[in-house]
């Protein structure tokens, strides 16, 4: 079943909110790979995470910043793709990347959510990102964000809830951080990253690698041990630690290993997308007699 764009499973996934339009040129991405690991004979699940061993049977796949990403529902294959992409040097052609999330912010092109108020609030050099209330309380640091509070001032710090955070939780932070720290949760985010100077934000969040691709700082806000569990912690990681991120971002986006398409970056996808496939199911068979799982408990 195809679920990126079906209505049933948003509503129970994240309740009555609706996704922009100008994601739907992804929808021929997810049918090809749907059909594709049907061909196969192979599971997959959208916008989910798992530790299954490393002869895996699912594939998981979600979007990142109006693109599609798919990897194996097993931990260290997806990072390991990630890393295999950076390395590769085996195609030369670099795609700009970078450019297309940056020119995405700049045109009002990047919000997920449709009814994101367009607030203008005044700039302030520390924006803070989280993740929405089914994963902030248990993932997100509040040791760090009273750190970063103190450290550069609450005048010079806003606090942008998720779309997704409840009432009770955005009182909760006001009383923690500060009531003229945190702000509306449908304000746009994008327009305060513009202004910043420093994205405070986590290894969960796609507003990473918007950040770097405007040439900001991005600092991680994610409790050490939950860190890796997120379904972007493959990219993100790399993004709070590359010397150099953009060109990171661009190496590894362009190579097919990396398991990330867009048709409006590359038209090819449809190639690479069948490159990704035979190269990560090779990966998935070198570990085919490794471990042992049975259905019976």
């Amino acid at each position: 079943m195809k679920k990126m764009f079906d209505r049933k499973d948003r509503l129970e996934r994240i309740g009555n909110i609706e996704k922009v339009t100008s994601l739907e040129h992804l929808k021929p991405i997810e049918d090809y790979a749907v059909n594709k690991m049907a061909k196969i004979g192979i599971g997959w699940d959208y916008d989910v995470t798992a530790f299954e061993v490393p002869f895996f049977s699912n594939f998981g796949y979600t979007e990142f910043a109006h693109s599609f990403i798919i990897n194996p529902l097993q931990q260290e294959l997806r990072c390991q793709q990630i890393n295999d992409a950076f390395e590769d040097d085996s195609e030369s052609d670099l795609l700009d990347w970078t450019g297309y999330f940056a020119n995405r912010v700049k045109s009002k092109g990047a919000n997920k959510y449709v009814d994101i108020k367009q607030t203008e609030y005044e700039g302030r050099p520390h924006i803070i990102i989280p993740v929405g209330s089914n994963k902030l309380k248990d993932t997100i640091c509040l040791n760090k964000l009273l750190f970063i509070v103190r450290t550069y001032g609450k005048e010079n710090v806003y606090f942008k809830p998720h779309p997704l955070t409840k009432h009770i939780l955005i009182g909760e932070l006001k009383d923690e951080l500060g009531e003229e720290v945190v702000i509306e949760r449908d304000a746009d985010m994008f327009s305060l990253i513009m202004k910043a100077d420093v994205i405070h934000t986590s290894h969960m969040s796609e507003s990473a690698v918007y950040a770097i691709s405007l040439d900001k700082k991005v600092d991680p806000i994610d409790v050490y041990n939950k860190a890796s569990g997120g379904s972007y912690y493959p990219i993100n990681r790399h993004l709070f630690n590359q010397p150099d991120p953009k060109h990171w971002v661009n190496k590894t986006f362009s190579n097919y290993k990396s398991g990330i398409f867009n048709p409006e970056v590359d038209p090819d996808w449809k190639t690479k997308m069948d490159k990704y496939f035979d190269y990560m199911m090779a990966e998935r068979d070198k570990h085919r007699y490794k471990f042992v799982t049975t259905t019976g408990g």
